[in-house]
């Protein structure tokens, strides 16, 4: 089993390709959203945690998945980190997360993958988008291999992550997002907005939240481009995964 979350459709996508076959798929967002927090799992299948890092830490909506989740299994339990930068400081926070709830974290593998963080920096061209999801597939088919075999590694580290936790939580405010004139109302962005943070009236999108984990899914996902975060955003083009698209 494979508790999954994104955004723009990477860490979806890594875990598709990292996963086992026939191996079950749990939406992190929707199981918030339903309430599903209780999961059974035979001793010899992996669980695996798929995610992306967010301001250099583990995302909102994740740590407060696992700091619910109640999980009746005694096998191999592995991560696989998502990251635009190529670099992920997650670990150590994520399995000290996971033994709280009497979970053992036998192994953190990091995936670099094509930023989807518009809201700071310019999404990446096609060139560079397309060598990325190159590279990351191979990485993911490493990753299903390693699984398979059960490989351990002793996770360190967390501190710089634990650091930026409440930094993260600061940022995150929603009060930047606007939707341009553009906007055709197709209700999208609050579809895909996994903190409900989002609600339609009058045919436009309203924040109706003052944070969120801030997955840019929903100014990525516009297809009209009509969401901005700010004045900056116009101009940095969008990022989604071929999958999602």
């Amino acid at each position: 089993m494979i508790f999954y979350f994104t955004g723009t459709g990477n860490s979806l996508a890594a875990a598709k390709a990292a996963a086992q076959p026939g191996e079950q798929l749990v939406s992190i967002a929707a199981a918030r959203q339903k309430g599903e927090f209780r999961y059974t799992v035979p001793a010899k299948e992996p669980v695996g945690f798929v995610f992306p890092e967010y301001f250099a830490t583990v995302p909102i909506a994740v740590i407060e998945f696992i700091r619910r989740l109640e999980l009746r299994h005694g096998g191999y339990v592995y991560a696989v980190i998502t990251s635009g930068g190529g670099r992920h400081h997650g670990d150590g926070l994520l399995r000290r997360e996971l033994a709280a709830r009497g979970i053992t974290l036998s192994r953190v593998f990091g995936v670099h993958m094509p930023d989807n963080a518009v809201l700071y920096f310019k999404a990446p061209d096609a060139r560079k988008t397309e060598t990325l999801l190159r590279r990351a597939r191979l990485k993911c088919g490493e990753i299903r291999r390693a699984v398979r075999h059960r490989e351990c590694k002793p996770v360190r580290g967390g501190l710089f992550a634990s650091v930026m936790q409440p930094v993260y939580r600061k940022m995150n405010t929603t009060r930047p997002f606007l939707a341009e004139d553009t906007c055709t109302g197709c209700g999208k962005c609050a579809r895909n907005c996994p903190d409900h943070a989002i609600r339609m009236a009058n045919g436009k999108p309203f924040w109706q939240k003052t944070h969120c984990t801030l997955c840019n899914a929903c100014i990525n996902r516009c297809p009209v481009q009509a969401i901005q975060y700010g004045k900056d955003t116009k101009n940095r083009g969008r990022y989604v995964h071929p999958d999602l698209r």
